[in-house]
């Protein structure tokens, strides 16, 4: 639990924008499991994605800290996720919960994963230059 702790006190501080996407994430995923007794299994996948992300913020935190590390995290659990559902692609048109769901799911992890590659790309680089 002091992870947990430690970690919720690390997003806590940051600035007002990471803070409010990584609730956002957090929402929105575990939203996910409104439609795991009732829909296809993407729901399901979907929150196994959830849990198994925070299993491993959790070990990643433990490890270095609040850093890009974490966002590799991310980008390893959920880029694969993402090709699975196009490839799948679970919705005809937005008519339905599920639909819309789907839609504000992949649209909130897709532009997360951008910002992934942003901030390991700069972490990277960051790593490199002369002291």
């Amino acid at each position: 639990m002091d992870t947990v702790a430690a970690l919720i006190g690390q997003i806590s501080q940051a600035p007002y924008a990471l803070r409010g996407g990584i609730y956002w994430l957090v929402f929105i995923n575990s939203a996910s499991l409104l439609f795991v007794f009732t829909r296809m299994m993407e729901a399901r996948w979907i929150f196994a994605a959830s849990l198994c992300s925070i299993a491993l913020f959790g070990l990643a935190f433990d490890f270095s800290g609040f850093t890009a590390l974490l966002a590799a995290v991310h980008f390893s659990v959920w880029a694969p996720l993402l090709i699975w559902l196009v490839w799948r692609n679970p919705v005809d048109g937005v008519r339905e919960a599920w639909s819309f769901y789907m839609v504000l799911m992949f649209t909130s992890n897709l532009v997360a994963l951008g910002f992934d590659v942003a901030g390991l790309y700069h972490w990277t680089e960051a790593d490199r230059l002369p002291a």
